[in-house]
């Protein structure tokens, strides 16, 4: 792997999902720790949830996406909405003009990597501030890859020994991950209206080896019961599915 993104997306990929973890409510504000962590020069600290289960987890999802990175082209969170596990809201990442390995001529300092991931990072906290707010205890999330020839489950051997931490999330690493198809969830009936989303371009990076776009997703028309409850205030002139102009 390219020494640069191992070094620097590691970082970026715990911001990113922590501040839409904290920004969409998806776990209550007080249970984040907004004075300890900052990175890449942002004016303002990071808000890092402190649970340590969730800590745990965060840093194996990201350890677990950088070691399929080669095969993955994008990395999103969906916000799920409680009621009836359908996704409202997407976060993307797309990965797919990332360069995986070292060039020799290649420079690039850390001032040009910390201002990029930077001016990605505050767009994104500038999109989610304008959002309407999430109820309480009303969605969760699910961490999705997008990926090309990759093969998972051929590790698990029921019968195999594990010896140390590093077989046993080498195995996990390989079975954790469930395949699904865009919209699998939908209700499947002839008076199900197919929804309309919203799509929003995102400040990504572009510099040296760390060429990510981002963008975000958002339900905006529908059968009404898929946002029936989540969200409680919305712009003015908006209905609960936003506006299609």
């Amino acid at each position: 792997m390219n020494r640069w993104v191992e070094k620097w997306l590691r970082v970026y990929l715990k911001c990113y999902i922590n501040l839409i973890l904290f920004y969409r409510n998806v776990y209550p504000p007080q249970s984040f720790d907004y004075t300890t962590y900052q990175s890449f020069n942002l004016p303002q600290f990071v808000p890092i949830n402190r649970h340590p289960a969730l800590i745990d987890y965060i840093e194996e999802l990201i350890l677990d996406v950088l070691s399929k990175l080669t095969h993955v082209y994008r990395f999103s969170i969906c916000i799920i909405n409680k009621k009836n596990d359908l996704c409202i809201e997407k976060y993307v990442l797309d990965f797919s003009e990332l360069q995986h390995v070292d060039k020799d001529d290649q420079i690039i300092t850390e001032t040009e990597v910390f201002d990029e991931f930077r001016s990605s990072l505050n767009s994104l906290i500038m999109h989610l501030e304008k959002l309407p707010k999430v109820n309480d205890d009303t969605i969760t999330f699910e961490a999705v890859i997008n990926a090309i020839e990759l093969e998972l489950g051929h590790k698990l051997d029921r019968n195999r020994r594990v010896d140390s931490l590093e077989e046993k999330a080498e195995i996990e690493r390989d079975s954790n991950w469930v395949k699904c198809q865009e919209d699998e969830n939908l209700p499947d009936n002839n008076g199900f209206q197919p929804p309309k989303i919203k799509l929003t371009s995102l400040v990504g990076s572009d510099v040296g080896p760390l060429i990510i776009h981002q963008f975000s997703e958002k339900l905006i028309s529908g059968d009404d019961k898929i946002l029936n409850g989540v969200y409680s205030q919305y712009e003015e002139g908006e209905s609960i599915f936003g506006s299609l102009f």
